[in-house]
C-alpha cells in the first residue's frame, strides 16, 4: 500500500525541500494568495476567510504547525498525514508542496540543522560552505585575512571565493575610487554594500576545520550538501 507521503511525493506540484522551516517544520504547503495591490477586494476577502478556515482546522487536527501570508499563503508541518485533508477541501489553491524526498532525508533534515540537500554539489565540486556576514567597512576587513588564508594554507584547486572576497579587497576599493572620484556618483560606496556576506566553497573536512579553528569567532553560517542520489 503506498503511504501518505509517498501519494504526496508523486504530485507534479511537489519539490523536494532543502532545509527545516523554523527549525522544526520539514513540509509547506503553499496556497495563492493574491497581491495587495491587485485592486481585486473581493478575492482579497475570499482569501483572508480561506486562511482563517484553513488555520481553524489546524488548529483542531495539528499538533504543531505555523502559517505565513506572504506572496503566498503557507502551511509548515512536520508530518505529511494532514495534507491529503488540506488538499480535499482547498486544493484547488495550491501551488505548490515542499517536503523530504524520504524518510532517511527527513532524518537528515532534522538531525543537523547545518545539511542542505542538492541535486548537485555547489558549482558541482564543494561539498562546504563557510559563510560570514559583517556589518560596515571595518568589519569588511576580515575578508582580506580569509582569503589570503586560503591563499597561503589550501590547496588552490579545493575552495572557492565567492565575489565579496574581490569587491571588499583594498586593492578593487581603490580601484573604484579613482574611477569615481571626478562622479557625482561616488557619494554611493563604490558599489560595496554595508551588509556583506562572504562565503568560501571547500572540498575538504579538514580544511573547514582549519577555516574554524582560524575563524570562528567571524563564521555565521556552515553547511554540508548531501546530494539526492546520496540520500
Amino acid at each position: 500500500m503506498t503511504s501518505i507521503s509517498e501519494q504526496i511525493r508523486s504530485r507534479p506540484d511537489f519539490n523536494y525541500n532543502t532545509k527545516v522551516y523554523y527549525k522544526k517544520y520539514t513540509w509547506r504547503v503553499s496556497f495563492y494568495q493574491p497581491g495587495w495591490r491587485d485592486n481585486n477586494r473581493m478575492a482579497l476577502q475570499d482569501a483572508w476567510y480561506r486562511n482563517r478556515k484553513i488555520e481553524e482546522y489546524l488548529s483542531l487536527h495539528c499538533a504543531s504547525y505555523k502559517t505565513r501570508a506572504d506572496t503566498s499563503f503557507f502551511v509548515y508541518i512536520s508530518e505529511p498525514s494532514i495534507i491529503p485533508q488540506l488538499l480535499d477541501q482547498w486544493g484547488e489553491d495550491v501551488i505548490e508542496i515542499l517536503g523530504p524526498v524520504s524518510e532517511k532525508h527527513q532524518d537528515i533534515l532534522l538531525n543537523d540543522l547545518q545539511v542542505v540537500t542538492r541535486k548537485r554539489l555547489w558549482y558541482n565540486k564543494y561539498r562546504y560552505k563557510i559563510s560570514c556576514t559583517r556589518y560596515g567597512q571595518s568589519e569588511h576587513e576580515i575578508f582580506e585575512e580569509m582569503q589570503n588564508f586560503c591563499l597561503d594554507t589550501l590547496e588552490s584547486d579545493t575552495y572557492k571565493l565567492n565575489d565579496t572576497f574581490r569587491i571588499t579587497s583594498p586593492r578593487y576599493q581603490a580601484k573604484m575610487k579613482s574611477l569615481f572620484a571626478n562622479s557625482p556618483f561616488n557619494r554611493f560606496s563604490f558599489g560595496m554594500p554595508y551588509t556583506a556576506t562572504g562565503s568560501i566553497y571547500l572540498v575538504n573536512h579538514d580544511d573547514v576545520i582549519s577555516v574554524h579553528l582560524t575563524f570562528k569567532p567571524y563564521i555565521t553560517t556552515t553547511h554540508k550538501v548531501i546530494t539526492l542520489d546520496e540520500l
